[in-house]
């Protein structure tokens, strides 16, 4: 398994990571052999990066992922990031509702620390644009002084943030400080955070990646699967969230459908699929430390693994993913 630099934190972190979300379920829903399981095959071939949630699963997802991690004696082998979600009461004192997230996370995940801790609301450039909305000004200042407080009291390695929301709000925040890491959302359907203006009728990111890889962030892609639209199929596992709100303001349905035009893509490239056809597609940007993919069994994991030995995709198919994605 490569491993990539996680922009200049220092870190360095497996291609593919390891997402526990509850969009794949493994982590929030399967059966606990089968946790365990996964978890050992992703070390075993070389997996270092693993996403957690204190939302995912109302924390069983960090509390599962600590028990493993726990049992296996494996804690010290991986970087490990999870995130933080402020509601709007918290905004009053935004320092102490981000110390009160850490440690409960802390505490499900059975750790003293964690590599890397993201602000996990969408950031809009205003106040007025929705209660889950942060406005870019406050996350620069309080949110800000309230991460640097994690870190300068050792309980966090590095703060992080989700990159969604107004895309001129997020290329400010991946430029400052304290914030090392970004979470991009970026996939074959909508590649506007790899290739700005190339959105697919869906939210442009505005090339968010380029600008947090000139700035020295590390660069973490999510949905890189399109929450599963990427397998052409609307059917989803017995362990599979609902994919809900699309990150990139889309339609699940819409991307299903879309999908379902790029598997001849990868038939022509000799590819087994859209799912293959996906991985490989974010593994190919460069600045990208780390692509993500949310695991609803054991043979997925395996599916994924596959893929990324081989590699990113040849520049003529992924000339030809960004035409198709206009479509």
């Amino acid at each position: 398994m490569e491993q990539r630099p996680l922009g200049t934190t220092g870190l360095q972190v497996s291609a593919l990571g390891f997402g526990c979300g509850a969009v794949g379920g493994l982590m929030v829903k399967g059966d606990l052999a089968d946790q365990r399981a996964a978890v050992q095959r992703a070390l075993d071939a070389g997996v270092t990066y693993f996403d957690t949630a204190a939302d995912y699963g109302s924390g069983r997802s960090e509390e599962n992922l600590g028990r493993v991690m726990r049992e296996l004696g494996t804690w010290s082998r991986v970087v490990v990031g999870t995130k933080f979600r402020l509601r709007s009461d918290d905004l009053a004192e935004p320092g102490q509702a981000i110390r009160r997230s850490l440690e409960a996370s802390l505490a499900r995940l059975g750790r003293q620390d964690v590599d890397i801790f993201h602000l996990h609301n969408p950031i809009a450039l205003t106040d007025d644009s929705g209660e889950r909305a942060l406005p870019m000004g406050l996350v620069l200042s309080e949110i800000g002084r309230g991460l640097q407080a994690v870190v300068d009291a050792g309980l966090v390695r590095h703060a992080g943030f989700t990159g969604i929301g107004d895309a001129a709000a997020l290329r400010e925040v991946v430029q400052a400080e304290p914030f090392h890491t970004v979470q991009a959302y970026f996939n074959m359907l909508n590649p506007s955070a790899g290739f700005a203006g190339l959105a697919g009728g869906s939210h442009d990111f505005e090339g968010l990646i380029d600008t947090a890889s000139r700035a020295g962030r590390g660069v973490i892609v999510i949905r890189v699967l399109a929450a599963g639209a990427a397998t052409a199929s609307p059917s989803r596992d017995a362990n599979a969230g609902d994919p809900g709100a699309l990150l990139g303001q889309g339609s699940y349905e819409r991307d299903v459908e879309r999908s379902r035009r790029l598997e001849a893509l990868a038939t022509r490239h000799g590819l087994d699929g859209g799912v293959e056809l996906a991985i490989r597609f974010g593994l190919s940007k460069p600045g990208v430390s780390t692509v993500l993919v949310g695991y609803s069994t054991l043979q997925h994991l395996e599916d994924a693994l596959r893929y990324t030995e081989r590699g990113a995709l040849p520049q003529a198919a992924v000339d030809e993913i960004l035409e198709a994605s206009q479509v």
